[in-house]
């Protein structure tokens, strides 16, 4: 009778209780939950969702669990194919089932909320990421967090590496995650990686027309008009490297979803911050929309002089007591006399880095460089930056034909770092004294980023300056 239950537990793996999925461990006959899930942000976007798709064909175990809140042009695009893609929402999913979660495109607990139940009893937490680490980020047991322009890349590259078939459906939603997070390949933050990972999904099939028709519609024509005049009005006022962007507008109608378009303009012109004061034609109240990427610039502080309120880094008011000109002026005056602290280490790093082991071979190195598109990289040993690799020192080794030693080798022993909170004209003194191009951020023996020479001087004199020799 015994061997009879343990046979009947084995066969029961998935249950539903109360309607909500159940799991049982097999391994050990136990009551426990084993269910994986692949979650993304709240409002996801199609590079969350492409993401996930691609998290599911990497691991088939892994059940893909959305929000209910996603964004408009996702929620069309569900209507269509969510029968292929087979989602699953939060509340279908027992929290004590949950085992292994995988996170993309996020990382900021505030950004996932709805899923906070289920790191509570998970053995581990994966995440894939293509954006800065922040103070409220989920404590993963693995991080896979690089800088590519859109989250969707970094699955593709491992699909491509894997040799993962992919149907036509899957590479079309993969590259309307690639298109969506890069401005259809247009934006700065494009990189070479995300370039082949289109490349990839083209050649397995992916459909360029169901693409534009679904990027088409993911502004309104009020919000592509607006979105235009915007760009087009913006005032740029320039303070100790930051540059904030702000524009005012007459709208002709109500613009739904105007705090997405001022957002996408802070990206689209690389703004650390940026503000619109709109109006609707005919009416009293004004509205200000404000949105900061960075911590010298609070949103919230400004939307306040209007009785506003919000987030640091997004924020709004809306006021009648003042018009459109007045309230453009006034939030001018404030930004140009804000006291700002001087610009950091920190405030231009880039990070995540990447590196390279000190035993890597001189013939593994040089495509690494060219796949990163990047001159130089830190070199690690037991996890302490002992070196710094350059394109120089691969030419000058190649000249010799030593493509079989390691960079260690012929790399820069002499390794200066520099700390997060160092101010950026001491760090510029810093590389012209030593001649130095680039500087690892190191706070402890933790390798928090990298700062370029050129980072330093596009936020101090503008992204025209020269580079000093």
């Amino acid at each position: 009778m015994l061997s009879s239950n343990r046979w009947l537990l084995q066969l029961a793996v998935v249950q539903v209780r109360d309607d909500k999925i159940v799991h049982f461990n097999v391994r050990d006959n136990s009551r426990k939950g084993i269910m994986k899930v692949i979650i993304t942000h709240q409002n996801a976007d199609f590079d969350g969702l492409a993401s996930m798709l691609g998290v599911r064909k990497l691991w088939p175990d892994h059940h893909i669990v959305l929000s209910s809140a996603v964004s408009p042009p996702v929620q069309k695009y569900l209507a269509l194919h969510k029968d292929w893609l087979t989602v699953q929402t939060p509340s279908q999913v027992s929290d004590e089932a949950v085992t292994d979660v995988v996170i993309v495109d996020a990382r900021d607990r505030r950004r996932l909320s709805d899923f906070s139940g289920f790191f509570e009893g998970a053995e581990s937490i994966t995440v894939f990421d293509h954006h800065p680490a922040g103070p409220d980020d989920v404590d993963a047991t693995t991080e896979i967090v690089e800088p590519v322009g859109a989250c969707a890349t970094l699955l593709c590259e491992r699909i491509e590496m894997q040799e993962i078939k992919l149907e036509a459906e899957e590479a079309t939603l993969m590259m309307l995650g690639i298109y969506a997070d890069t401005g259809n390949l247009s934006f700065p933050s494009t990189t070479v990686r995300d370039l082949r990972a289109a490349a990839f999904l083209r050649q397995s099939g992916a459909s360029l027309p169901v693409v534009n028709r679904y990027l088409q519609q993911e502004y309104s024509p009020e919000q592509q008009q607006l979105l235009v005049a915007l760009m087009n009005e913006v005032q740029i006022i320039s303070r100790q490297g930051l540059q904030i962007g702000c524009a005012s507008y007459e709208t002709p109608v109500y613009v739904k979803g105007a705090s997405q378009v001022v957002e996408r303009v802070l990206q689209l012109m690389g703004l650390d911050a940026c503000f619109a004061v709109l109006q609707v034609e005919g009416k009293d109240s004004v509205a200000l929309i404000g949105r900061s990427g960075t911590r010298h610039v609070n949103a919230a502080h400004l939307a306040e002089l209007w009785d506003g309120g919000g987030h640091p880094s997004a924020a709004a008011a809306r006021t009648s007591d003042a018009s459109r000109d007045e309230v453009m002026r006034r939030l001018i005056q404030e930004l140009e006399e804000a006291v700002l602290e001087p610009l950091e280490v920190s405030d231009v790093m880039s990070t995540p880095v990447q590196v390279v082991s000190h035993d890597t071979k001189l013939e593994q190195l040089q495509p690494m460089l060219e796949k990163w598109a990047i001159s130089g990289v830190p070199v690690m040993r037991d996890r302490e930056v002992v070196g710094i690799v350059s394109l120089r020192d691969v030419d000058d080794a190649a000249r010799r034909g030593d493509w079989s030693i390691p960079v260690s080798g012929f790399m820069s022993h002499a390794v200066v770092t520099v700390g997060p909170e160092q101010s950026l004209n001491e760090v510029l003194e810093l590389m012209t004294d030593r001649d130095i191009g680039r500087l690892p951020v190191v706070e402890g023996e933790e390798l928090l980023g990298i700062v370029s020479r050129s980072d330093i001087l596009a936020r101090l004199y503008g992204s025209d300056a020269e580079p000093m020799m």
